[in-house]
């Protein structure tokens, strides 16, 4: 988790604590159009209230 300007960032571990997946399954989900993510350098990033609304309007996703 980074934050900057008082705005949370999670990381592809943070994303793979929260879900119980695999580095696999969580850079797929990374990778799909509608997933809130952004590759600055190289590591993977999500604003932690992007994320949350992502699993609020995606309830039947299953990974």
């Amino acid at each position: 988790m980074k934050t900057l300007n008082g705005i949370t960032f999670l990381e592809t571990k943070d994303i793979r604590k929260a879900l119980k997946i695999g580095n696999q399954t969580c850079l797929a989900l990374f990778h799909q159009k509608d997933f809130p993510a952004k590759k600055i350098g190289k590591s993977w990033l999500v604003m932690e209230e992007s994320f949350k609304e992502y699993f609020k309007s995606n309830e039947n996703v299953n990974y």
